[in-house]
């Protein structure tokens, strides 16, 4: 997607109370009819109720193009109320909504538009409450424990042909919104059809207020039988369509496709009462930032879970430093990984916000502020602002830096407004005792994974030792005899553990080694009221004392505390800020831990991959780029979540919800190449396009 800024819709109100879209002289909805529309247009013609009934899945999948004021989504979502209500054994169980919007409403706006509507107050403060920045791209939005909303902002024209192929054939309903086609027609297109029609499921249906010639010609084509029911109220006319059953083309990229998970083999009164099915018996390994989202993504979704962690107690590794800085990384150009991390922070202020209030995390979201220390990273810091409004990112003078960050730091940056500190360990923590509260939960502490072996049914054996606690020992010895856990699916949140096994000790991950301070407050520190970050961090007083970071040495796993690395952190602190006179150093105050990076700074997402046999198949693939390939070959049902770095608060919750989606074969919130950029493959893959050789 292009870097360019959103445009808020300019909203007018005609003498009836009707809300109108300026830039195309068209009504939202009639005033006092638009709830009845909707309902009768979408929900009764696309015959819902039934449908979720006898649906042949847990989870149905309604997509929209015009989001508009909400009221088409947030009338789906108290019809499905309205039916777990009356059918709580019905076989749709969860409702995943998805929505299209180039020019959405500020948020003043649509809170006027739908106070029209007091019988969905509740839902409206619900959505109001999560209502996203103007930011393009995916913002997945979870409306309650059942029912998930992914609102794409952009061009619909741009949005679908970029949303991942394995979204193909998904989609149960199709909502065409958008204005009239005499009004807009740059998104009642041919294209436009295709790409509803590749997305849509054979059998699936859609509905439309129009009855448009073109619409219901266009659509034909693309692959629908259509029908011209009555339409609404004064309409003659509207479309309804059925998807016909036809042969899915196939994937143009299949060294970057994502394989789901593996259905579970166990007897099928292993069914979830969340989710309507036989689950899949995942296995996590690793009881970190990274691990703890993904038992809470799964049991979420009603999957069975076990977790097991080497050490005694979740976040003994990275994610186990006080305080940590959350805020997005930026660049210029917006690139790929400029907006995965850029969603991922803005998923994660959402989602996470809620549950660190219900469990008691210790955070504050006090802002970030990064100064232009020097002339090279006064550039970087000017330059992040030219793709982003002042709601992610705005410019501060040397004064107003000052004045937002409460010390004397007398030099110019940028401030991120909705960024702030965590406590890495209580957000853990809070992770994996939400998950519990579900019952589909088990941690194993004291437990190494030593091995995997795959049996010819496709489970995973999983070899693994058990320590006491009063020892704490992982490692194998005669006394820990060694035990096995079977699972169909084993997720690695190991960080840069994760290459200690056969099938993926040759993954592109790499170890850093980082020491940060735990500095006691001083006067002059005590007034600190943001996260400063510079070529360190340094962030606001908790509990008396401020984190003072980080070291970053490649290549280096040692754990011992080192007081050289102190000292270079209080350098770096004291070059930038002179004016901390009083901050000295405080022997053994700190903690080390080792993270795990990849070199285009992007993490490790998805299916872990077999690179001899890939690279083998796929040998010649800049001359068969336009051949269908065959599927990628990898190890089923074993997954990676790793290379994190030092950002995994800000993008371990919208990455586990993007591995989760790869097991269970839902839709994903990122398009197809963001998707691709985090395949734990894409390195050497991508020099194999280039026809480069590979080691």
């Amino acid at each position: 997607m292009s870097p360019h800024f959103i445009t808020t819709a300019r909203l007018d109100w005609n003498s009836q109370g009707t809300p109108v879209a300026a830039a195309f002289d068209d009504v939202y909805f009639y005033s006092g009819q638009g709830l009845a529309e909707s309902r009768y247009v979408f929900i009764e013609q696309n015959n819902l109720v039934h449908r979720w009934l006898q649906h042949d899945s847990p989870l149905f999948v309604v997509a929209e193009t015009g989001f508009g004021t909400g009221l088409n989504m947030l009338a789906t979502w108290h019809a499905f109320i309205h039916y777990r209500q009356q059918h709580p054994k019905g076989n749709t169980q969860r409702l995943h909504l998805i929505s299209v919007e180039k020019f959405p409403l500020t948020h003043y706006d649509l809170q006027q538009a739908l106070s029209q509507w007091p019988e969905l107050s509740t839902l409206s403060e619900r959505l109001l409450a999560q209502y996203p920045v103007a930011v393009n791209g995916c913002h997945r939005l979870w409306l309650d424990d059942n029912v998930s909303l992914d609102l794409w902002l952009g061009d619909v024209a741009q949005v679908l042909p970029n949303m991942e192929a394995g979204l193909a054939g998904k989609v149960d309903t199709w909502y065409l919104d958008g204005f009239a086609p005499s009004k807009n027609p740059e998104m009642w297109t041919q294209d436009l059809f295709e790409n509803i029609a590749r997305l849509t499921r054979n059998g699936a249906t859609l509905s439309t207020f129009t009855a448009a010639g073109f619409v219901r010609r266009g659509l034909t084509e693309a692959g629908f039988d259509i029908q011209r029911p009555t339409g609404f109220g004064r309409k003659r006319n509207m479309i309804t369509g059925t998807r016909r059953s036809q042969p899915r083309k196939p994937y143009s990229e299949p060294w970057f496709w994502r394989r789901p998970g593996q259905i579970s083999t166990a007897a099928p009164e292993n069914t979830s009462p969340l989710s309507g099915s036989p689950t899949q018996h995942t296995v996590i390994v690793g009881a970190g930032i990274a691990g703890a989202s993904l038992a809470y993504a799964l049991t979420r979704r009603g999957q069975s879970v076990t977790l097991i962690e080497q050490g005694a107690e979740p976040a003994m590794g990275a994610s186990g430093n006080r305080q940590a800085a959350v805020y997005p990384l930026l660049n210029s150009e917006h690139d790929t990984l400029s907006q995965i991390y850029l969603q991922s922070f803005l998923y994660g202020r959402r989602m996470l916000s809620p549950l660190m209030k219900e469990h008691q995390v210790a955070h504050d979201w006090c802002s970030v502020v990064q100064l232009a220390f020097n002339e090279k990273s006064a550039i970087k810091v000017a330059n992040i602002l030219t793709p982003f409004n002042c709601d992610i990112v705005l410019p501060l003078t040397s004064d107003q830096v000052n004045q937002r960050t409460g010390i004397n730091a007398n030099l110019a940056g940028i401030e991120y407004p909705l960024a702030g500190w965590v406590c890495p360990v209580e957000l853990t923590k809070a992770l994996i005792a939400a998950a519990h509260q579900s019952g589909l939960l088990r941690c194993q502490y004291h437990t190494k994974l030593h091995s995997l072996h795959q049996q010819e049914n496709q489970q995973w054996q999983l070899q693994v030792t058990h320590s006491t606690p009063a020892s704490n020992k992982v490692e194998h010895s005669s006394a820990e005899p060694v035990n096995s856990l079977l699972a169909d699916n084993v997720l690695l949140a190991t960080g840069h553990q994760v290459r200690d096994l056969l099938q993926t000790h040759k993954l592109t991950v790499s170890s850093v080694r980082g020491q940060v301070n735990y500095q006691p407050s001083t006067p002059t520190l005590a007034g600190l009221k943001t996260v400063i970050c510079y070529d360190g961090y340094l962030t606001p007083q908790w509990q008396g004392s401020h984190c003072v970071g980080a070291s970053y040495a490649h290549d280096q796993e040692a754990l011992e505390y080192q007081t050289s690395d102190e000292q270079d952190n209080l350098d770096k602190l004291n070059r930038t800020l002179p004016t901390l006179h009083d901050v000295k150093p405080s022997p053994g105050a700190g903690r080390v831990s080792v993270r795990a990076v990849c070199r285009d700074h992007l993490p490790l997402v998805g299916a872990a991959p077999h690179k001899c046999q890939q690279l083998q198949q796929y040998q010649d693939m800049p001359q068969r780029h336009k051949e269908s390939l065959p599927l990628p070959v990898d190890y089923p049902g074993l997954y990676v979540m790793s290379a994190l770095g030092s950002r995994g608060l800000c993008t371990a919750p919208l990455l586990a919800e993007v591995l989760v989606a790869q097991l269970l074969d839902e839709p994903y919130p990122l398009t197809r190449e963001q998707l691709a950029s985090l395949n734990p493959n894409r390195l050497w893959l991508r020099k194999r396009l280039k026809g480069k050789p590979v080691r």
